[in-house]
């Protein structure tokens, strides 16, 4: 009874989810009280309704298939990867998208579940002992995973890149493997980390130095993060009511529909809104990790180790951001952020969860 009674939790988390993406995302494009762009909401509308067709029928899907296909959907996120940087469309300065007939594919959204399922296929492999384990088990996923992170480094977007690396860890220990290899690692790659400064763009070293001192650039580079923390604080306890949030409704925070919509939930519905929303999102990451433990398949219980840890990632990364606590690296809050490739990633990955969970 219980093994049903989760699953339905899960799929009333992300409907009220999907209701207060629409709320959030609604009000955000309100300007003085004027609502513009309103193909951004409609889209919305219609990408709430793909991701609930995707999720139905991922949910269907034997999740053993990705084991034996997984490898061939890695190379195909490569592929992806190289042609958005020879042949995307740019915005902003980076190259992160293809654009087909109006609508936008981020093909770094992609190879998260790429990275995701290789490396529950790597980490549950079952080898012989000795040098050959730590070759297939932890060396060889390692540079999966890097290669994928340097193509998504170089579009540029440091913060997908940057949790890939986070993913590989979080999985690895989580596995049966030696926990000595990924320590290896990481003391590693923490000893050569300074020197991976000279290879960030200028806008990104911006960020890091205004995530130390927002005020050196109040104009600047530290603009957005001064308003999304006036923003969040002077939502109080019980916020300013919707519609009424005036740092959203006088357009003084940028990106306040995709990145920052955390902002406007604080400033309109307070620190109660952020509860409620930290509780909805606390069920969620509780019944995927309570899925590794009634499983006895490790590459499944791998995959929800994954799952849990990218969800927790975007989370925590995008509130820290809007709170000033992390540098600004543009993750989407998961779920709420307005975005169709992401939302629709995110549906592949629940939907695969289903099919675990239906099969134990």
């Amino acid at each position: 009874m219980d093994r049903l009674i989760k699953p339905k939790v899960l799929l009333i988390c992300l409907i009220v989810l999907n209701v207060l993406s629409l709320v959030s995302l609604y009000s955000s494009l309100h300007q003085g009280g004027e609502f513009k762009n309103e193909q951004i909401f409609h889209r919305q509308i219609m990408w709430i309704a793909i991701f609930w067709v995707v999720v139905i029928i991922f949910s269907f899907i034997n999740y053993r298939i990705y084991y034996d296909v997984s490898f061939i959907i890695y190379g195909l996120s490569i592929i992806f990867l190289i042609g958005v940087i020879l042949f995307g469309k740019e915005i902003m300065g980076a190259q992160r998208w293809f654009s087909f007939f109006g609508f936008s594919f981020q093909p770094s959204e992609f190879s998260k579940i790429a990275i995701l399922i290789v490396l529950a296929r790597c980490f549950s492999l079952e080898g012989e002992g000795g040098q050959r384990i730590v070759l297939r088990k932890v060396i060889m996923p390692f540079f999966l995973v890097v290669l994928s992170s340097l193509l998504i480094f170089k579009q540029p977007d440091l913060g997908t890149a940057s949790t890939l690396i986070i993913l590989f860890f979080m999985m690895g220990l989580s596995s049966r493997i030696n926990k000595r290899y990924f320590i290896l690692f990481l003391v590693i790659g923490m000893v050569i980390s300074p020197l991976g400064w000279r290879l960030l763009k200028d806008y990104q070293k911006k960020r890091l130095a205004v995530f130390l001192n927002p005020d050196i650039d109040p104009l600047g580079a530290g603009y957005t993060i001064i308003q999304s923390k006036i923003a969040i604080g002077s939502g109080r306890l019980f916020g300013k009511g919707f519609l009424s949030g005036t740092q959203n409704q006088f357009n003084f925070l940028p990106e306040r529909h995709t990145d920052f919509i955390f902002t406007v939930i604080a400033e309109e519905f307070g620190l109660a809104g952020c509860l409620f929303l930290l509780s909805v999102y606390f069920l969620i990451l509780k019944i995927i990790i309570s899925r590794t433990k009634d499983t006895k398949d490790d590459f499944a219980q791998l995959f929800c180790v994954g799952i849990y840890s990218t969800f927790f990632l975007h989370i925590f990364i995008n509130i820290g951001m809007t709170m000033g606590i992390l540098p600004v690296v543009g993750l989407p809050l998961l779920f709420l952020s307005y975005g169709g490739t992401h939302l629709i990633m995110t549906a592949i990955t629940i939907g695969i969860f289903l099919n675990i969970a239906r099969q134990g």
